[in-house]
């Protein structure tokens, strides 16, 4: 009878073991079910994106060229300019078979979001003539030229540095020298 007993006992706590095992499966499983459906929506969004990636690595090398163009030589002029320099170096890569984008955007090439935040927190202005102008600086390999008449490039930089302790100093100062 003993015997008996023991196995009972043992056998009512592997059926408890099971049965929390089974109750462990199914959440489980509920779960894994909220997330697969809750990730269908990623599968379209990931697919979109694979596509727009696409296109921009085939159109890389005329974005790319374009890009540095503005960089080296469109620095100090006017936005309209800029985007008409832009749209005839386009076309003459349309002619050579480069391919490149319908739209071209030197943020969207070059410009880091991250970054372009921090220099819009910073005091530059948030259209896209000013963010061309602060990537090209970020891209250029010698002093800029600044035309400041309103003096947001000069408070943009003041404010970027301010961390490096940049020291403003005048020809005017009589410590200058």
């Amino acid at each position: 009878m003993a015997v008996l007993q023991d196995t009972l006992v043992n056998n009512k706590n592997k059926k408890g073991d099971l049965e929390n095992q089974v109750d462990l499966c199914s959440k489980k499983l509920v779960r894994a079910k909220q997330l697969i459906e809750s990730l269908g929506g990623e599968k379209d969004r990931w697919t979109e994106m694979a596509h727009k990636l696409g296109i921009q690595y085939e159109n890389l090398t005329g974005d790319v060229l374009i890009s540095s163009g503005v960089v080296a030589y469109l620095g100090a002029f006017t936005s309209v300019y800029r985007d008409d320099a832009i749209k005839e170096w386009r076309e003459l890569c349309i002619a050579e078979k480069i391919p490149c984008s319908d739209n071209f955007a030197l943020a969207g090439v070059l410009g880091d979001p991250v970054k372009i935040r921090a220099w819009n927190i910073a005091g530059l202005p948030s259209d896209s003539f000013s963010i061309d102008n602060g990537i090209i600086i970020a891209n250029s390999t010698r002093w800029p030229l600044l035309i400041d008449p309103q003096g947001q490039a000069n408070k943009w930089i003041k404010n970027m540095e301010k961390s490096n302790n940049l020291h403003v100093i005048k020809l005017t100062d009589s410590d200058f020298v």
